[in-house]
């Protein structure tokens, strides 16, 4: 991006990188019991998806997931289509080729990721926050994209493991 960024897509750093923090924390607390229960629906079940993934494989699609989920709103910057993914098939293999992550491969991850994530996030202009674009998910800012799925993924997850653990 030729433009540098603003006190908006500043903010939304910020709450990418409270929300990492929060999950970061979480994780690190997490006992080996905690890291084999099944994960519980939060806060509800969507759709035909039930949350059926081990605590430890959740936290690790997490961590891998950000890069991804930046690589889209990257491609929706760019004015280029999201292709269409079938999220069933692709954590049903990512539980089964993971179902052994460790705490700590998970928070390597979290922290590797986090600075890269952050700063793509603060190097968005203001000025394209707020253009509406065609996801598959249908029309959405790039705003609404940084709010409810970079952030909103966190807070979902996170909120799946603490209903797990309590």
């Amino acid at each position: 991006m030729s433009e540098a960024g603003g006190p908006r897509a500043a903010q939304y750093a910020a709450l990418f990188e409270a929300a990492q923090q929060e999950f970061i924390r979480l994780v690190g607390s997490l006992t080996d019991e905690q890291w084999r229960r099944v994960g519980k629906n939060y806060p509800e079940q969507a759709g035909d998806e039930d949350e059926g993934r081990r605590v430890g494989v959740i936290a690790h699609h997490v961590a891998i997931s950000g890069p991804f989920i930046m690589e889209r709103i990257q491609l929706m910057l760019d004015g280029r289509p999201m292709p269409p993914v079938d999220f069933r098939i692709s954590n049903a293999k990512h539980a089964e080729e993971h179902a052994d992550v460790t705490r700590e491969e998970v928070l390597a991850e979290l922290r590797k990721t986090e600075p890269a994530i952050a700063a793509a996030v603060r190097a968005i202009p203001d000025s394209m926050l707020d253009q509406p674009r065609d996801t598959p998910a249908g029309p959405m800012s790039v705003a609404m994209r940084l709010e409810r799925v970079l952030v909103g993924h966190l807070k979902g997850h996170r909120g799946s493991i603490e209903a797990a653990i309590s």
